[in-house]
């Protein structure tokens, strides 16, 4: 894939530890719920590579109209970390003899329905898509990979690791307009609660559920738990009700 810009890969990339605990730290409930609805590594890895793909999509369209070279330059950096995630999934794919093309089709449509529903109106909406949408598929992927059979893969949940300066200088950006605007701040925190629906639905759609509800809201609610504490706390450093 040609990359558009030729600052995505300047600067040198340090993951962030995974913001979520890990495997030997979590509780034995928690681990075997996330085995009973995680899928086989597959579906993961293909649904997964898509997600990626449609983060450094939407990140590299962001650029054009950024407000001067440095956020451009932070976009920019944020668009390459994303391609990087979806390059090592796709090499995981490619590891097990799995056509990629063939795989991410597979989801494409679902990750298309997302985007859709989630593009936003304006270039606020659009970088506060980008956060709350990139923030929570992240999440997602890295708590759930801790249930997947990772068939030899070391550290899953590892790969979907964010360099905490990606999502602090989207905040930047958000924050710099959300305080001089009152009327763009209450348009956001609208804005960001729809967000949430619509991409825990793609989430869920990933999962092996037995269409029993109260079993497997039993088994979803520990892997949920923590992604939507993360999604408030990155809602309220902008000021916005989660």
């Amino acid at each position: 894939m040609a990359v558009a810009f030729s600052w995505f890969k300047r600067r040198r990339l340090v993951l962030d530890a995974p913001r979520l605990r890990p495997r030997r730290e979590r509780n034995s409930a928690v681990a075997a719920d996330l085995a009973a609805v995680a899928p086989d590594l597959r579906p993961f890895l293909g649904l997964s590579a898509s997600v990626q793909l449609s983060a450094f999509e939407r990140l590299s369209a962001l650029v054009a109209d950024a407000p001067g070279y440095a956020a451009k330059e932070a976009i920019g950096q944020a668009a390459a970390h994303a391609l990087t995630r979806h390059e090592r999934l796709v090499s995981e794919l490619r590891r097990f003899d799995l056509d990629p093309d063939t795989e991410l089709r597979e989801h494409l449509p679902r990750v298309a329905a997302l985007d859709a529903a989630t593009a936003g109106h304006d270039w606020p909406e659009r970088v506060l898509s980008a956060h709350i949408v990139g923030g929570l598929l992240d999440d997602f992927f890295a708590e759930l990979a801790q249930g997947v059979p990772s068939d030899g893969i070391r550290e899953l949940p590892a790969v979907f690791a964010v360099d905490p300066a990606d999502r602090r200088m989207l905040e930047a950006l958000l924050a710099e307009r959300i305080d001089a605007d009152a009327v763009l701040a209450s348009r956001l925190a609208m804005w960001g609660r729809r967000l949430v629906g619509d991409t825990l639905l793609l989430s869920r759609s990933i999962l092996r559920l037995t269409g029993d509800v109260e079993v497997d809201d039993a088994h979803t609610a520990p892997l949920y738990a923590d992604i939507i504490a993360a999604h408030t706390r990155r809602m309220d450093a902008l000021g916005l009700t989660a």
